[in-house]
């Protein structure tokens, strides 16, 4: 089939229309709701200042400094009046601190969620509660123009947080837009300044004393927005032993870690556009093995997945739609599996009409963390790659109509390959 304007015009117009109709309740949704992915960190647990960071990147005066205790003093099943009243002092005061008030948007989100996640744990007295609500709500009357943000925080203790959920409200959360996203090369290789940009920010992100305080559970997602950002483009081999040299010096620091942090430099070195994929053997949903081999000389599209997964579901008409027009050519779907029961995976199948073969990979101990999800740093869902023919890389994090533009890329100058060996044989 030959790809011509109208079609690419048509898978536009398809992928806006759909965005407007789709609902997902995150962008990514992660493994673990409420966890994180979690390598290690380095250096000591100083505040970091501007001059320290190279990168130009100032963090919040709320991120430079713990402010309130360690995490781990709030580990017991209730929170005695003493340390709720040191808490909630701390953070009155932080709230009305001269350089919160002059930056009040993004100084007063840190302060806040650092207060949060320590009083989600524990059982608070109904009069804890009650005096936790009164300063949201006079905190959200005094500041109007941010009052969503103390209502939604309210919320989150009231209906989802607290003894329920079983495990702390992670501080890097808070860190989300500090590792910003303007990393994308369209395709081409970093320059060496930003690959020194993205370690300087990285570097920031594992010294801040929230991180060093627990850096097991907080680094986490800083390593997987790194791998994130190196997704966006290509890394040179110089480039990629210098980022590898990083990472063994944050394992020779933090060896309990070694194990987390190999998964990371597994990224770096082989799941960045331009680096070969690495095969995936495994079995169907009929029992049957295969490995991803077996689809060289196609183009290929991998989706890490699952019915669990709201933004997993938003792709399923994505994937019809490439079902169809791709019917006559050598483009692949394939898709590795995350639902704990088989026979959810055959029903959404039957159901959305995704017509392609998958790898079930949820059957472990944890749905999330099969073999094959384990292998490829799988941390969030979906997660999406584009392969050539040749198996190599060529995208990552491409997300609904973007997929399908970028396989009709590689597909046109495929075919255009083809095309040229035909006239000269």
């Amino acid at each position: 089939m030959q790809l011509r304007g109208p079609i690419v015009v048509a898978i536009l117009a398809f992928g806006v229309g759909f965005a407007i109709a789709v609902w997902a309740p995150w962008e990514t949704s992660p493994a673990d709701p409420g966890a994180s992915p979690d390598p290690g960190a380095m250096t000591d647990p100083g505040a970091v200042t501007e001059e320290e960071t190279t990168s130009g990147l100032v963090l919040p005066v709320a991120a430079q400094k713990l402010w309130f205790a360690p995490m781990d003093a709030y580990e017991g099943e209730s929170l005695s009046d003493e340390d709720f009243d040191a808490l909630l002092a701390t953070l009155k005061e932080r709230m009305e601190a001269e350089e919160t008030l002059a930056d009040f948007e993004r100084e007063a989100p840190v302060y806040l969620h650092g207060f949060v996640r320590r009083v989600a744990m524990p059982e608070l007295t109904p009069e804890q509660s009650e005096r936790t609500y009164a300063y949201l709500d006079q905190l959200a009357q005094a500041h109007p123009d941010h009052a969503p943000m103390f209502r939604q925080r309210r919320q989150m203790l009231e209906k989802y947080y607290a003894k329920a959920n079983e495990r702390s409200l992670p501080f890097n959360l808070a860190a989300h837009g500090w590792f910003p996203d303007d990393f994308d090369t369209g395709g081409e290789p970093f320059s060496d300044d930003a690959v020194g940009r993205l370690l300087d920010i990285l570097d920031v992100m594992l010294t801040m004393p929230e991180t060093v305080a627990d850096f097991d559970t907080e680094s986490g997602i800083h390593f997987w927005r790194f791998g994130n950002r190196l997704q966006m483009g290509r890394l040179t081999e110089e480039q990629t032993a210098r980022v590898v040299a990083y990472l063994e010096e944050v394992e020779a620091q933090h060896p309990d870690s070694a194990e987390k942090i190999a998964r990371s430099r597994f990224l770096v070195q082989n799941l960045i556009p331009g680096k070969t994929a690495p095969n995936i053997t495994g079995t169907d949903l009929d029992g049957v093995e295969f490995s991803l081999a077996d689809y060289r000389d196609n183009i290929v599209v991998i989706y890490f997945s699952g019915q669990w997964c709201g933004p997993c579901r938003g792709e399923y008409p994505y994937q019809r739609f490439m079902l169809e027009l791709y019917e006559e050519d050598p483009v692949v779907i394939l898709s590795v599996n995350s639902d704990e029961d088989m026979e959810t995976i055959l029903e959404a199948k039957a159901e959305e009409g995704l017509d392609y073969r998958v790898w079930w990979d949820g059957h472990g101990e944890t749905a999330t963390e099969g073999p094959i999800a384990t292998e490829w740093n799988v941390t969030g869902w979906p997660t999406i790659y584009i392969l050539d023919e040749d198996g190599v890389i060529r995208y990552a994090q491409k997300r609904y109509a973007e997929v399908i533009t970028s396989v009709n890329e590689l597909l046109w100058d495929l075919q255009r390959r083809q095309r040229e060996q035909g006239v000269e044989t």
